[in-house]
């Protein structure tokens, strides 16, 4: 198969969250199983590789953008860059910290359509697009509108997170090149008087995944307006996300400044939390409980529950170490921590790869108490580093982390009632009993809980073989139609 992918961001150069690493692990993993693929995707001014220029071109239509494309090769896949000054030259890729670009819905929507003109342009041979979430779910309702060549080419949009829809006035339905006649609740983009990308997506798309089971029963039942029309799309499918082992393994990893296995994971572990706590000037003891947090900053992550249980936790003797950037609000939230608690709180209001790498080698716990997380790729990570996690029981949180007391044969990490501050705390005292145990020599439960979370496989492998059965079914929808 002949797959591109349509992504607003890919880790291989530039990511803002989850989605940045799912696009490009996944396109490696259907790459490894024989099949073509290239990516499309903007060029941010953020993105410092060395890339080739192709050519210039401006889109068909009156007002047209001019743009320039860009391209590159990594890991074998063929990359392709759009760039545009007037939309992609800023220091971040949706929002800045004081809320999302005005013009995202122009940015997103025409790249959505340039990313089709390119592959025209191109000749692109292509069975599959692959599309993700709102900046991209325009892509089929454009193949429908305006490019009959590709009218045999298939769609499978992901969601990987159904709060953000793209919600605009409907006053951009020009300049985005969309006719008058869509904007209407059934079969169209119109949603409570303004367009809603995402949902054009899903009417538009053969088929639709979101990034785990759960969380497809989630949206199934809730989905910010969005549930009926995910109810009423009869190929629907969760798959969960997976991880790139080769760069996330402890046994390899240059960032961290110990290597380790399943075999040493105690020495290793130890000299990688002693090199944490000396980066980030904590003094405390070794033995002290280490709670590592990589995440962006947003309300969705939970950091309100931390705030309600921080200070009985620094009390307990646990001890943290933040990292991340989002939100204005939440980035003074963990200065506000900083400040308060300086013994036993760090943060850095940043995202940096390698102190993430060295956070999950270098702390005891990873915690992710997230309000709903589609999937979450962070409490894999910490699993596969020996990191045990602390996580709301939502989403992929759910189908990803076996919690230690309902499940003490096979328990991975502890879990917490979502939203529920007295569970959240026990559940971190849990931890910290068995951790307390284990430096007392009184038990090997801890260890055997960090030996269960490096066995875990979540590795792309079986998802992407998922993912290669369900672009087979959207290729024979496209062909012969949906039937009952």
């Amino acid at each position: 198969m002949r797959v591109i992918f349509v992504v607003p961001e890919s880790s291989a150069y530039i990511k803002a969250g989850g989605l940045g690493d799912v696009a490009h692990s996944l396109a490696k993993a259907i790459k490894s199983l024989g099949h073509s693929v290239t990516v499309i995707m903007p060029r941010y001014k953020n993105i410092k590789a060395d890339l080739k220029p192709s050519f210039t071109h401006a889109l068909p239509f009156d007002n047209s953008i001019n743009f320039s494309v860009f391209e590159a090769k990594k890991d074998d896949i063929n990359y392709f860059f759009v760039s545009c000054q007037d939309f992609f030259e800023r220091d971040h890729i949706y929002a800045s910290p004081k809320g999302p670009y005005p013009d995202n819905a122009l940015r997103f929507g025409l790249f959505s359509l340039i990313s089709l003109e390119i592959m025209k342009k191109l000749s692109l041979e292509c069975d599959i697009f692959h599309i993700h979430d709102w900046p991209t779910a325009l892509v089929p309702l454009y193949r429908d509108l305006y490019y009959p060549e590709f009218s045999h080419v298939a769609s499978v949009l992901t969601i990987h997170n159904a709060m953000h829809q793209g919600i605009f006035e409907a006053e951009y339905l020009p300049r985005l090149h969309i006719p008058w006649d869509l904007f209407r609740p059934f079969g169209g983009v119109e949603f409570y008087g303004k367009i809603n990308f995402l949902k054009a997506g899903i009417t538009f798309c053969e088929v639709l995944t979101t990034v785990s089971p759960s969380y497809a029963r989630e949206i199934s039942n809730y989905a910010n307006g969005l549930e009926g029309l995910i109810r009423e799309k009869k190929y629907f499918f969760g798959i969960l996300n997976g991880i790139d082992t080769d760069i996330w393994n402890p046994e390899s990893d240059r960032m961290i400044v110990a290597n380790y296995s399943i075999k040493n994971f105690q020495r290793g572990k130890t000299k990688n939390k002693q090199h944490l706590k000396e980066i980030f000037g904590l003094k405390t003891p070794i033995q002290k409980p280490l709670i590592g947090m990589v995440s962006r900053l947003t309300s969705q992550k939970g950091l309100d529950m931390v705030e309600k249980i921080l200070d009985e936790a620094i009390q307990e003797g646990f001890d943290f170490i933040f990292l991340g950037s989002g939100e204005e609000f939440y980035q003074e939230m963990l200065m506000g921590f900083l400040k308060s608690y300086p013994e036993s709180v760090r943060a850095r209001i940043e995202y940096n790869e390698e102190l993430a790498h060295k956070i999950y080698a270098g702390s005891d716990i990873f915690l992710m108490p997230s309000i709903f997380e589609p999937c979450g790729i962070s409490q894999m990570i910490a699993m596969r580093y020996g990191t045990v996690p602390v996580v709301s029981r939502v989403g992929g949180l759910l189908d990803t982390v076996i919690d230690y007391i309902s499940s003490p044969e096979e328990g991975t990490g502890f879990s917490f009632d979502v939203k529920n501050r007295d569970s959240f705390m026990m559940a971190l005292l849990r931890a910290r009993v068995f951790y307390d145990m284990e430096c007392c020599r009184f038990s090997k439960d801890w260890q055997e809980i960090v030996k269960r979370c490096m066995k875990r496989d979540f590795s792309w492998q079986k998802s992407a073989q998922e993912y290669e059965r369900i672009y087979s079914i959207a290729m024979t929808l496209r062909k012969y139609g949906s039937w009952s």
